[in-house]
């Protein structure tokens, strides 16, 4: 019998991280893990902004973009132009320790950019 030939590796995720389902489902997880804490609260809708971009991308907001989550942007440190990767990066940071933001963490992590 022939050797089995190994499956191709998987594309690398291009889109933005709200079209990566793994992403997008640990990303729930941790809304629904924060309903009780402003903060974290307040950081999860950060991620929810961020995620209509690709990881690749610059930080980069509409005109109407709700002034809160850009004030709560500035406690995390993320600013207009800086790498998405690293802005999602600060808002897992910012979330409380458990298992929703470690799956979270995990799957932001999977989808940084090569060498990230």
């Amino acid at each position: 019998m022939p050797a089995k030939s190994a499956a191709p590796a998987p594309a690398a995720h291009v889109g933005p991280y709200r079209t990566h389902a793994a992403w997008h489902a640990a990303h729930a997880a941790a809304v629904g893990a924060n309903r009780g804490n402003p903060t974290a609260r307040a950081a999860c809708t950060v991620a929810t902004h961020l995620a209509w971009r690709a990881p690749a991308a610059a930080v980069a907001w509409h005109k109407g973009t709700n002034a809160a989550m850009l004030a709560h942007c500035a406690t995390l440190g993320i600013s207009t132009g800086m790498p998405v990767h690293a802005a999602m990066a600060l808002v897992v940071a910012s979330l409380p320790a458990g298992p929703t933001t470690t799956a979270l963490a995990k799957e932001t992590r999977a989808l940084a950019p090569a060498g990230k």
